[in-house]
């Protein structure tokens, strides 16, 4: 049997995931709250809660904030992210608070049964627009957020630093002195506020970091947890 807990605002829409999933013989839902501070509330701690679906958008407490106390209650809990928002910080957000699902909140009641059955079977789950939105944001380009900031000289010495040349190869590439690329980059260093060329590396790929390690640990396809730890190995040193 898998105990469900519902926390959802929409009286309709809580009504609606409570009587759909009952039907199947194999899922129970042991509690429905309107409100996070409604379920803080509750008297009762049930017994092997395994899946609890959470809006974002609630009275009071909002749904992200509202995944720590979820977890401190039901700690082996999986939480799913009901949501209307599909903007990729949404998605990033709550996994970082710890869901194990985001679903955005289009997909058809068999989608949400389904999410369910994933998330106990393989530990996480995306819905399809959510999987799209961060695949998206994985797959831009790490240079887009600072090219506004330099010229046009100093945006091409970075992109040859990103790809791994030295300054030397860099000269040559662009053919220019050592000297001159080394005047460059400091003027890149002071308009981005960085001081060594490991801090302007990390500075690139800091807006695909997360998005990488996020879409490593929830896919189903990294089962393998040795993977999740060398990337997160690989992450701590290039920061």
């Amino acid at each position: 049997m898998i105990n469900i807990g519902i926390i959802e605002d929409n009286h309709f829409l809580l009504n609606n995931y409570r009587e759909f999933l009952e039907d199947f013989q194999e899922c129970k839902v042991v509690f429905a709250c309107k409100s996070i501070e409604e379920f803080i509330a509750l008297p009762v701690t049930y017994p092997d809660v395994m899946v609890v679906l959470l809006d974002i958008t609630l009275p009071g407490m909002s749904g992200i904030d509202g995944i720590a106390e979820v977890k401190q209650r039901y700690p082996e809990a999986k939480v799913i992210v009901l949501s209307g928002h599909d903007g990729k910080q949404y998605i990033i957000e709550s996994i970082k608070k710890g869901a194990s699902g985001y679903i955005i909140k289009t997909s058809r009641l068999s989608d949400i049964y389904q999410s369910v059955m994933d998330t106990v079977q393989n530990g996480a789950t995306l819905s399809p627009k959510a999987a799209y939105l961060l695949i998206n944001h994985l797959n831009k380009n790490p240079l887009e957020g600072i090219r506004d900031k330099l010229t046009r000289r100093e945006y091409e010495l970075v992109e040859l630093l990103k790809e791994g040349y030295s300054y030397k190869e860099m000269a040559e590439q662009l053919f220019v002195t050592v000297f001159t690329v080394n005047q460059h980059l400091k003027k890149v260093y002071q308009k981005l506020n960085v001081s060594t060329k490991s801090e302007l590396i990390s500075k690139i790929w800091s807006n695909n970091l997360f998005s990488l390690f996020f879409f490593a640990t929830v896919s189903e396809n990294f089962s393998d947890f040795s993977f999740v730890y060398m990337l997160t190995d690989f992450v701590a040193d290039l920061l």
